[in-house]
């Protein structure tokens, strides 16, 4: 089981303070695909994420969910949130906070096919939500199916939900015309407890390109900023908004291939953008920055370096970084590495924004 290796920018507004794998006392599984919010009332962190048992692929994950109370130091024993046996069940769109004492779980379930070929070799999607109203100690039953586009539907944002001016909130939202065709991404407005959601407005779509794993940032001025990924040619879009998700620019290129998108605004005003790295020759998960809503980028190095060794495979990638700030300067991290023998690893970062 390796040890982590990230490589930050010693002098970017990123320091790395501490950096290690989690459950390493714990049997082999595949761990993925985790998503994670701070309570601010009491500060307990709480992580949801897939874990199948032993190193193998297979189409029997579970979501479990840990807490944390002193800031990612110690978790609790992960226990099981969501299972349906012969399906790889995840977070669809991941934890939600809408209030203090409101926290939505937006989950699901997919088959993986490795014989359908393509990057998304996958079917039988679906996705609902749940809700704490404890600080995650108990859960309601999952919600009737929740489907915005014609087929596929996720309510991916790892920063999700975003409060609107009106009280409703914005949830950036993927999907497909059908099976792993026609991906596109926008947002969709919801009532104030997150319930009901709206028809999506696209922001990134085209006959000949594909378009997922949208996150939102509001920026200083009050614009929203979006980053979303296209997967023919890799390379990331933005977009943004001036009227509260209502109209957005036409998109145009980031300076980074990424997938898995994270925004997280730093204490400066400015904009991270954490991704898994479509770059052949930077394997891992990568972070830039931007200071101008998305205009220009600057790289901060990598959260995690794999290396060109790394088993970059469908089904088998890693990533989806998370960020949460954990209070005053410190920001915590989360993502998950490509696979080995040992299964794929949550890895657990501190860092400290010198912005």
């Amino acid at each position: 089981m390796g040890s982590p290796t990230p490589a930050l920018d010693p002098d970017g507004p990123l320091e790395l303070i501490s950096a290690r794998t989690l459950f390493t006392d714990a049997p082999l599984g595949r761990r993925s695909a985790a998503s994670v919010v701070r309570l601010a009332s009491t500060g307990r962190l709480l992580m949801c994420y897939s874990h199948v048992v032993g190193a193998a692929l297979r189409n029997q994950a579970a979501l479990l969910l840990t807490h944390s109370d002193d800031d990612g130091v110690t978790w609790a024993e992960p226990l099981p949130l969501y299972a349906s046996p012969g399906w790889f069940s995840l977070a669809m769109g991941g934890l939600a906070r809408i209030a203090d004492d409101n926290v939505k779980v937006l989950l699901g379930r997919i088959r993986l096919d490795l014989s359908l070929g393509g990057t998304e070799p996958m079917t039988g999607w679906y996705v609902a939500s749940a809700t704490s109203r404890d600080g995650g100690d108990t859960w309601s039953e999952p919600s009737p199916e929740i489907r915005l586009f014609p087929e596929w539907t996720e309510l991916y944002g790892a920063s999700n939900p975003h409060p609107l001016a009106d009280g409703r909130l914005l949830w950036a939202v993927m999907g497909t015309l059908g099976r792993d065709v026609g991906w596109h991404a926008g947002v969709s407005r919801s009532d104030a407890a997150g319930e009901h959601f709206e028809p999506p407005t696209i922001i990134a779509r085209a006959d000949d390109r594909d378009y997922s794993d949208i996150d939102l940032a509001r920026l200083d001025d009050g614009r929203f900023l979006a980053v979303v990924r296209e997967h023919r040619t890799r390379q990331s879009v933005w977009s943004t908004s001036g009227d509260e998700g209502a109209t957005w620019s036409p998109i145009r290129p980031t300076a980074f291939k990424g997938s898995n998108i994270k925004l997280f605004r730093l204490r400066s005003g400015a904009i991270a953008c954490a991704y898994r790295d479509e770059d052949p020759d930077r394997r891992g998960v990568s972070i830039s920055l931007t200071r101008d809503g998305g205009e220009s980028w600057t790289s901060l190095g990598q959260l995690y370096a794999a290396g060109p060794e790394a088993l970059h495979e469908p089904g088998s990638v890693c990533g989806y970084p998370d960020l949460v700030s954990l209070g005053g300067d410190e920001i915590g991290a989360v993502l998950h590495t490509y696979p080995t023998a040992d299964g794929t690893q949550l890895q657990w970062l501190r860092l400290r924004d010198r912005s």
